[in-house]
C-alpha cells in the first residue's frame, strides 16, 4: 500500500477554495437591496459635539418620542421619512449613493449641513457607518467639512433596525 503525503491535498484544497471564492459577486446591487428591502425604523438619533477632532459631548434625541419614525427607500430613488423630527408627517426626498457608496445623497434637512464663513456652501450627504441585513447607521451634519482645529463640529447620528 502507498501512503500519499497528506501535503500533496493542501493544493487541491486551495483550488477548491480559490473556486468557491472567485465566483461574481455584484456587491453594489446587494447595498441598495439592503437599503430598499424593507422600511427602516429610527431606534437611535444622537448629536455628537466635537472640538479640536475630539468627541467632547453626545446626546441621545428623541428618546421620548412617542411617534414611530421609519425611514423608507424606494427603488425608484425616492425615500420618505415617517414623523421625521418626532413631528407628524412626512418627508420626501430623492436619494442616491455617492460614485463610492460611502455616502448617502438625501436631499433634505436630514443631511443637510449649516453654512458657515469658513465653508458657505451647504452639504448634502450622509456617510454611511454601517448597512446590513438589519441595521442602517449614517452620519449627517457638519461631516466632509473643512474645519479650522478649533472648530466646533456637530454631526447627527442617525440609526435604523428592521
Amino acid at each position: 500500500m502507498i501512503k500519499r503525503p497528506k501535503i500533496f491535498f493542501l493544493p487541491i484544497l486551495l483550488l477548491v477554495c480559490f473556486a468557491i471564492n472567485s465566483c461574481k459577486k455584484n456587491d453594489l446591487v446587494s447595498i441598495k437591496d439592503f437599503l430598499t428591502r424593507q422600511p427602516w425604523k429610527l431606534a437611535l438619533k444622537q448629536r455628537l459635539a466635537y472640538v479640536n477632532n475630539a468627541l467632547v459631548k453626545t446626546d441621545t434625541l428623541e428618546s421620548n418620542c412617542k411617534l414611530s419614525q421609519t425611514l423608507n427607500f424606494n427603488n425608484n430613488g425616492k425615500y420618505t421619512y415617517q414623523n421625521y423630527s418626532c413631528a407628524n408627517g412626512s418627508l420626501n426626498s430623492a436619494w442616491s449613493f455617492t460614485p463610492d457608496y460611502l455616502y448617502l445623497n438625501l436631499n433634505s434637512v436630514i443631511s443637510v449641513t449649516t453654512a458657515t464663513a469658513n465653508n458657505p456652501s451647504k452639504q448634502n450627504v450622509a456617510r454611511i457607518i454601517n448597512l446590513g441585513q438589519y441595521s442602517l447607521i449614517f452620519d449627517a451634519g457638519d461631516i466632509n467639512t473643512i474645519h479650522k482645529i478649533t472648530d466646533s463640529v456637530i454631526v447627527f447620528r442617525y440609526g435604523f433596525i428592521h
